[in-house]
């Protein structure tokens, strides 16, 4: 920089300037410099030799009220500084300070025209050398320069460092390290708004919906996104399978997290508790029961029914009366089994049977005989001893479990009285049963 200095008291002294200049801006309104600059003011009425000749080192702060994008950029300046003068062939020392103001002028990316006006004051420590003094005292300057400078580095004007000059930066607060397009803003491979570096998924199809890690919206945090999701709404902490709906082992319509009864066979009814309805609340689900309709707190056999005075649903081959209900007064007892060939009771016949003996215990005055049956394997003189054995392993299990002998007869009838076809399995099996038929 060069231009001029002039004293700023008494007679108008004038003289040249320069300087060199050394800086960085430190933020986007801050800059700081180092300056080193001389200077000589020719005093009025002195011969040359004792002009006020001085040399400063100092440091400049800038406050500039412009970015640097900016084509003309006004700042503010403060100086502080040591200086070595020579006045009156006199060595002098000190300090001094400076405040002023000025611009800088954009010329191109790398070169800018400066212009600078300060006023400065230098306190002179006294001296005295070849007979002559020079007290303490204040010297009061004007300088004013105009220069141009040239900014170092590949990236003038790049607040960011992302390598995209601010004038074309779209994003000019760009972490450090981050990439970056053309126009200075972080890469979004997968266009969904969210920049790559905060994109935890970085792969989403186009036009799904994300949220601010960049994956796919997932409302109820299920693990399944909304797109996909076809029970939006699912309680926290529910498991779910693939379309985002509660787990439905058994697929009766009530979510495995609620479901009591997570086995309940399928067509069956459900309750809001996943287990079989049981519309007249005698402990047997609708889908076993044959007597739909008992009196509350009545004891039921395993199908449902009273001993007297039910109603239980007739059976393909069985009369019905006016009502709709069995003429008979027969239960079968489903799930009394026996192992192949003989009368001994299975493990779950013998659950069963205890339940039947409370029944019976609940009308003392009611008699019963125990009728066997069997399928058509085999041959009928077999069946019949078969079904005859087995109707009497029922009737000892019961008296075992304190039923009077005498209220149970034990009747075998063989294969001659099936209740299903014995071409199949499953006719088979209904016919292998034993009932027990009220007889007064």
């Amino acid at each position: 920089m060069i231009g001029g200095v002039a004293s700023g008291s008494g007679d108008l002294d004038t003289g040249a300037f320069g300087a060199l200049v050394f800086g960085k801006g430190i933020s986007p309104f801050l800059g700081l410099e180092l300056e080193a600059n001389y200077g000589r003011l020719d005093v009025n009425n002195l011969p040359a030799d004792n002009f006020y000749k001085r040399f400063t080192l100092g440091v400049n702060v800038l406050g500039y009220l412009a970015r640097d994008t900016a084509a003309v950029r006004p700042y503010l300046l403060l100086n502080g500084n040591g200086h070595s003068i020579d006045f009156l062939d006199v060595g002098l020392e000190g300090l001094g300070v400076g405040a002023g103001a000025g611009a800088v002028f954009k010329l191109g990316e790398h070169w800018d025209a400066r212009l600078d006006a300060r006023y400065n004051l230098d306190f002179i420590n006294g001296a005295t050398e070849n007979g002559v003094t020079v007290p303490d005292d204040t010297f009061y300057l004007w300088t004013g320069s105009l220069g141009v400078s040239y900014k170092f580095g590949a990236n003038p004007y790049d607040e960011d460092a992302d390598g995209v000059t601010d004038a074309r930066d779209k994003c000019p607060r760009t972490p450090q390290r981050v990439k970056v397009n053309s126009e200075g803003c972080p890469l979004d491979l997968d266009q969904d708004g969210v920049a790559d570096f905060l994109d935890r998924c970085p792969n989403t199809p186009p036009g799904v919906q994300v949220g601010t890690d960049g994956c796919e919206l997932d409302s109820d945090g299920d693990g399944v996104a909304d797109a996909r999701d076809r029970c939006p709404g699912t309680p926290r902490g529910v498991t779910v399978n693939a379309d985002g709906c509660p787990l439905d082992g058994d697929r009766d319509g009530v979510p495995d997290a609620l479901d009591r009864c997570a086995d309940t066979p399928a067509d069956v009814a459900v309750g809001p508790d996943g287990c079989p309805l049981d519309a007249d609340s005698d402990g047997i689900a609708d889908d076993q029961d044959e007597c739909t309709n008992t009196p509350a707190g009545a004891k039921v056999l395993p199908n449902g029914c009273t001993l007297t005075g039910d109603c239980r649903r007739p059976r393909t081959t069985e009369q019905a009366d006016v009502h709709g209900c069995a003429v008979e007064q027969t239960f079968v007892l489903r799930g009394v089994k026996f192992e192949f060939g003989s009368a001994l009771l299975t493990p779950e016949a013998s659950r069963i049977l205890n339940d039947v003996a409370g029944t019976l215990q609940a009308y003392p005055e009611v008699a019963v005989d125990i009728e066997g049956h069997t399928d058509a394997i085999g041959s009928e003189p077999y069946n019949l001893g078969l079904s005859e054995r087995r109707a009497g392993a029922v009737k000892e299990y019961l008296t075992d479990r304190d039923i009077a002998p005498e209220r149970m007869t034990a009747i075998g009838y063989g294969e001659s009285q099936p209740i299903a076809s014995n071409d199949t399995d499953a006719g088979r099996e209904e016919n292998r049963r034993v009932e027990l038929r009220v007889t007064e």
